[in-house]
């Protein structure tokens, strides 16, 4: 049987402002196929996406899209091609029902005159056909992330879109979520409809792809066949992670923070303990009780009952100011974006929770000249940036846990920490969550997904529905998948 051609990127070389972030690109992907990409590194994954979507100007190179030459360097058109991009972002509008984002916005809808009553019949049927209990006159703005997800791809398969992009699903849905999405989408490929599934770990890859692209510097260095699929083949592309700690084995004996029968919307009276220098990690099927204690880290929500301890003494979460007072810190998913600041120095962004520690408005100059002598040996020329934006993303990540390594906090909390990182940049992660157990903290992994956390991780708490399933010590992390 002959496979049909949907997308051929051939010899493709896309700069931008001087920059080359597309570098002789070569792949290729057929009608009803599943295919991965894997970023190395982030650099070229943006423009390829858009590229692939619409037929922007590119240096060199051919893009063909169901067999017909749609951009070359001589000349770019910016139509838009059948493709649709489903990732963090969504494209549907929260004020409209589930049944306006599928029918109406898109651009196969030609009737003048719109019966809503026939609309709905229609989107309650194909909902029911799928399986999804969402119903067609529910406002988008109460969906969760997941049922958001489900309506952007029955709304790629309406408007027509014959290749589906899939970005970093795992970063953004619990195990569970990505298991159902999984499944809703087979019966489509075998129907003819090409996905690319961008994933950032090899297993999620393998699990679900035809074949495998290995994207680096803009450029693939390698496609890996199904029946290829195995440890062995990535090998020479993984990133060995140092799994060692150096934190002093008396240290792990001294417990630290304790959660005595919290419970919130998502989390039924849950206990847990940590010790100072161990990593643990809470991982949530459901993707909604670590969502709950993300909010109360950030000041937005309260407990329904129960209490944090640290080192015996009750400390209230009532905002984010009591829990710095108490040496409890929170990072956020994608520091980078959601914790640096943009008009401020390096310096500045690295001493920021100081006046906490100092109890300080202002910090004396001895001092910060102290800190610049330090972390120079860290950062090096860094210390001195003044515009952070010039910077690249592995600097900002370790500016971001430098300015809590800095505070010396008791415990830490960090929300998905590896989500949208390269392979390279995960292994700096990696460091920089050990630095912080080194230095003592206690630290705590929300995470809805388990690749790479295992590599910090000491032990693994497995969460479904609100309540821990089971609890996974370090001897048994590596049997963990």
């Amino acid at each position: 049987m002959i496979k049909e051609e949907i997308l051929r990127v051939e010899n493709v070389t896309s700069r931008i402002d001087g920059i080359t972030y597309l570098d002789n690109i070569n792949f290729h992907v057929f009608k009803g196929e599943i295919m991965g990409l894997i970023p190395l590194n982030n650099h070229g994954k943006k423009q390829l996406i858009e590229l692939i979507a619409q037929n922007k100007s590119i240096k060199f190179g051919r893009i063909y899209f169901n067999e017909t030459l749609v951009n070359y360097y001589e000349h770019s058109n910016m139509t838009n091609n059948k493709v649709y991009v489903i990732d963090k972002e969504t494209k549907l509008i929260e004020s409209l029902k589930v049944t306006d984002n599928i029918n109406v916005l898109n651009n196969q809808f030609n009737e003048h005159i719109i019966h809503e009553k026939k609309l709905q019949e229609k989107t309650d049927q194909l909902l029911k056909e799928m399986g999804v209990k969402i119903r067609a006159n529910e406002y988008i703005s109460a969906l969760s992330m997941f049922e958001k997800t489900i309506i952007e791809l029955i709304k790629a398969l309406i408007t027509g879109a014959q290749l589906i992009i899939l970005n970093e699903l795992a970063s953004f849905l619990s195990i569970e979520e990505l298991g159902v999405f999984q499944e809703l989408m087979l019966p489509y490929a075998r129907k003819g409809t090409a996905f690319i599934y961008i994933a950032n770990h090899h297993e999620e890859a393998f699990e679900i792809c035809d074949r495998v692209c290995l994207l680096e510097n803009g450029s693939v260095i390698k496609v890996i066949d199904q029946k290829d699929f195995s440890v062995e083949t990535m090998q020479p592309y993984i990133i060995a992670f140092d799994r060692h700690s150096n934190t002093r084995e008396s240290k792990l004996h001294q417990g630290i923070f304790e959660c005595h029968h919290f419970k919130t919307e998502h989390l039924d009276d849950i206990s847990f303990s940590v010790r100072r220098g161990e990593c643990v990690t809470l991982l949530d099927v459901n993707n909604k009780g670590i969502q709950d204690i993300a909010e109360i880290l950030q000041g937005s929500y309260q407990p329904i009952s129960g209490e944090w301890l640290l080192d015996g003494q009750r400390i209230d979460p009532i905002s984010v100011g009591n829990l710095l007072e108490n040496k409890v810190v929170f990072i956020p998913e994608n520091p980078v974006k959601n914790m640096l600041f943009y008009h401020m120095s390096y310096l500045e962004n690295l001493t920021f929770l100081m006046d906490y520690k100092l109890k300080t408005y202002v910090i004396p100059k001895r001092v910060l000249k102290s800190i610049k002598e330090e972390y120079h040996l860290l950062m090096g020329n860094d210390i001195d940036v003044k515009d952070i934006r010039t910077l690249d993303a592995k600097s900002l990540y370790q500016l971001a846990y430098y300015r809590v390594e800095l505070f010396n906090p008791k415990v830490v909390f960090i929300m998905q920490p590896f989500a949208d990182a390269d392979m390279y940049l995960r292994g700096s992660i990696v460091k920089l969550i050990n630095m912080l157990k080194n230095k003592g903290s206690a630290v705590i992994i929300l995470a809805v997904n388990i690749a790479d956390t295992l590599t910090v991780s000491d032990r693994l708490l497995r969460m479904e529905n609100g309540v821990f399933m089971k609890n996974y010590d370090k001897s048994e992390l590596s049997h963990v998948r």
